[in-house]
């Protein structure tokens, strides 16, 4: 059964792209938007090997003090991007999420573009949901 993982580790590797190993399954990359400083993306990989990925960010924003708008907000963002979802998880973050199946062979370029999605869209996200957030 391939290891997934570090399929990714060695493609992030041979094309310079610095990442940070967390745990056992699950892998952090961050880059910087337009709009949002840093974008941290964890990249978390099945622990019985299924080849399925799933790619989340939650930094972005809390509706902790505005639940309903948040999630107005995010199923309105949910209506203009197809490739993730968003939603509002227990701690009132909005979480930025996208799963992919992969392959050994382009696990690594996969996962890489995945990681690009979720920060290009996690980062024109952003103005829409301070918007919602400090509005009214």
């Amino acid at each position: 059964m391939a290891d997934y993982k570090k399929l990714f580790m060695e493609y992030m590797d041979d094309k310079g792209i610095k990442y940070k190993n967390v745990k056992d399954f699950v892998v952090q990359v961050t880059y910087s938007g337009d709009h949002l400083k840093t974008i941290p993306v964890y990249v978390f990989f099945d622990k019985d090997g299924d080849p399925m990925v799933s790619f989340k960010c939650w930094e972005i924003a809390n509706f902790k003090e505005k639940p309903e708008k948040g999630v107005a907000t995010c199923n309105d963002l949910n209506a203009e991007y197809r490739w993730v979802k968003f939603y509002i998880d227990k701690d009132s973050d909005v979480i930025c999420q996208a799963d992919a199946y992969v392959d050994e062979e382009s696990c690594g370029e996969i996962c890489r573009k995945m990681v690009s999605r979720v920060v290009n869209i996690s980062d024109d996200a952003y103005p829409v949901l301070m918007k919602a957030l400090w509005a009214d």
